[in-house]
């Protein structure tokens, strides 16, 4: 059997039965336990599965995300010392584009925190959260893209907002994520897809900014692969062996400890 259609097997018995044994497919489709593996590996990597001990489970995909609201007091250790590790990358006079999220509001707050930067930076966002912050706490130039108003989000969305990023020269764009995986950085949210785009395309880096908790989530639409991205700063939670998967295939992959608001930390470089 040649291996597209093992792979092919396998995912509709995971759709079928919702998990999997690795011994199960062994006997299913008469392959030793490494051809088994190895298929798994490759259908994780392309974000149909998800692999637990001993086998694999079907991935559950969203349509919806949490309002920011509520997203904001998630793993607020892990957006804060992410955070300050993306501030490192901050010169003053940056041009900074700030995608919608709670992790980005991290970011421009710990900005905010830094006399050096607040005031000289040059802010771009489509979250009105983030602008606010900005308006109410820095002299920095300000620009909101405008756009479609997504409520719950407390940001804008569609081909207006990304019209206006793409006239923009930016020096550096964070970038957030509900979902993403070995891969790609994925959004339930079609209109959500130009606008991430349009930044990536604008900046002269890119680099998301997520926390581990949305580690092998897979949103409906996949947006940017990884490797296309210059860093992926995320929580020190993230399995070795995913870590691994990701240096080899040219993500620079940054890492982080949690932190509480007045702990000092160290960070974990690897890319």
């Amino acid at each position: 059997m040649i291996p597209v259609e093992r792979q092919r097997r396998i995912r509709q018995a995971i759709e079928a039965k919702g998990m999997v044994s690795i011994a199960e497919l062994v006997e299913m489709l008469d392959v030793s336990h490494m051809t088994v593996r190895r298929d798994l590996q490759l259908l994780e990597q392309e974000g149909h599965l998800n692999l637990v001990s001993g086998g694999a489970q079907k991935v559950s995909r969203f349509f919806t995300e949490l309002p920011i609201n509520e997203k904001r007091e998630l793993q607020y250790p892990e957006k804060l010392a992410i955070a300050r590790e993306a501030v490192k990358m901050v010169r003053p006079g940056t041009a900074i584009y700030f995608d919608a999220g709670s992790t980005c509001l991290a970011v421009a707050e710990e900005i905010v925190r830094r006399p050096a930067l607040r005031d000289s930076i040059i802010a771009v966002t489509n979250d009105f959260s983030v602008a606010n912050h900005f308006m109410l706490n820095s002299r920095c130039r300000l620009y909101h893209t405008g756009g479609e108003v997504l409520r719950d989000n407390k940001s804008c969305i569609g081909e207006l907002t990304a019209s206006l990023i793409s006239g923009l020269n930016i020096d550096l764009a964070f970038l957030s994520s509900s979902s993403w995986n070995e891969t790609w950085m994925s959004t339930p949210n079609e209109a959500k897809i130009a606008v991430k785009i349009a930044a990536v395309k604008a900046s002269e880096r890119a680099v998301l900014v997520t926390d581990t908790s949305k580690f092998g989530k897979v949103g409906f639409f996949n947006v940017i692969k990884l490797q296309d991205l210059d860093a992926v700063i995320t929580d020190n939670a993230l399995a070795p062996e995913k870590q691994d998967h990701l240096l080899q295939t040219g993500v620079n992959l940054k890492l982080v400890e949690p932190l509480s608001d007045d702990t000092e930390f160290e960070t974990l470089s690897l890319g």
